[in-house]
């Protein structure tokens, strides 16, 4: 049986994930492949599901708790996606807060899913405003260190970064903070995007059907 794609999106809250997937579906449906969409948020109340499904996509949530404690609802939902039709690519966003979703989603599926997916390397969306106040670069007021260290620990994690909203940058803006993240974060690829012009999409989806190395990152989260 043929496995499918399960490409899991994380970053923190309103660094454009929903759009970013939005976009992507959008875009390997005109592909001629059948996409699902996971969303996942703490509360019960899923605005991103009822958006994703207002554009036509097949989604089923995870609410009430992360990924990470509830990776067994996750795996619940990819089989409600797949009841009418097996799902060639599932797009999964994690909710905004979660730090450790390489050792318990992206290690597991691995080790004991292999034959059910084929996990994509562990992309991590941020915006700019994010990135310079967790980098210490802002001249806004430094992010509660909690947060700061939430924000650190998802980027460490990644096994591509995703600098997002560039379209609100100029060239050297992004010159600028694509040299900062690398500085911070020497060992992982820095790519980016604007996820609501979709430029940059294309290339993100090339690179994760590439043959780069998948390195993921466990950030130390104790």
């Amino acid at each position: 049986m043929a496995t499918t794609r399960l490409i899991l999106v994380g970053g923190f809250s309103g660094a454009g994930k929903t759009t970013l997937l939005a976009q992507a579906a959008a875009r390997l449906g005109q592909r001629g492949l059948s996409v699902g969409v996971v969303t996942n948020k703490q509360d019960e109340d899923l605005v991103d599901t009822k958006l994703l499904q207002g554009q036509g996509l097949a989604v089923r949530e995870v609410s009430g708790g992360c990924f990470c404690c509830r990776f067994g609802c996750l795996l619940t939902a990819s089989d409600l996606l797949s009841e009418d039709s097996d799902k060639d690519v599932l797009l999964a966003e994690p909710v905004g807060s979660c730090t450790d979703i390489y050792s318990t989603v992206v290690q597991p599926l691995k080790e004991f899913y292999a034959s059910r997916f084929s996990v994509a390397p562990y992309s991590v969306l941020a915006d700019p405003t994010g990135l310079r106040q967790v980098l210490g670069v802002s001249g806004r007021n430094p992010l509660p260190k909690k947060v700061s260290d939430i924000y650190r620990n998802q980027l460490e994690e990644a096994d591509l970064i995703i600098l997002n909203k560039v379209d609100l940058l100029s060239g050297d803006q992004i010159v600028e903070l694509k040299a900062l993240v690398s500085e911070a974060f020497p060992d992982t690829p820095v790519l980016e995007m604007s996820a609501l012009t979709g430029n940059g999409i294309d290339s993100w989806l090339a690179w994760l059907a590439g043959d780069q190395t998948d390195v993921g990152r466990i950030a130390d989260v104790g």
